[in-house]
């Protein structure tokens, strides 16, 4: 970051004030966070680095569970997109299928996962998450 940025990036967010959810800024446009209008839509770019954030935000969630580091990455990565999607709370409530991870019963881990909710809720990425959960193969 260039010094001027260094420089205006605290006072922009001072002057702005962050806000966790949307309002009408005082010319009435919805806005978000520091200040950031949502009727202009966002750039790529930007969502592509929010997303990058909020996977990193699941990742760090994950790594909470005792089971963690007994765990290949690509099983990992399916508890990380998992909790993206659902949130860690609304996650964690999959009970009989973390257990299945914690005890490496791949197959039931994947009938959990298929047989909640969720998987009727988001269809083939359910599918296919169970598909690696079972597998353990990116296919």
């Amino acid at each position: 970051m260039s010094a001027e940025l260094d420089i205006a990036l605290p006072r922009i967010r001072d002057a702005e004030g962050y806000r966790k959810f949307p309002y009408k800024d005082s010319v009435g446009v919805q806005t978000i966070g520091y200040g950031c209008a949502l009727d202009t839509g966002w750039p790529e770019t930007f969502a592509a680095a929010v997303c990058k954030l909020q996977v990193e935000e699941a990742e760090t969630e994950c790594m909470e569970l005792d089971f963690w580091n007994d765990l290949d990455p690509l099983r990992r990565s399916v508890l990380i997109e998992m909790v993206f999607n659902l949130g860690i709370d609304r996650f964690l409530g999959f009970h009989r299928m973390l257990a299945a991870v914690k005890a490496k019963d791949w197959t039931a881990a994947a009938n959990e996962m298929l047989a909640s909710r969720w998987a009727q809720q988001v269809g083939g990425r359910a599918n296919r998450l169970a598909r690696i959960m079972e597998s353990g193969a990116d296919q």
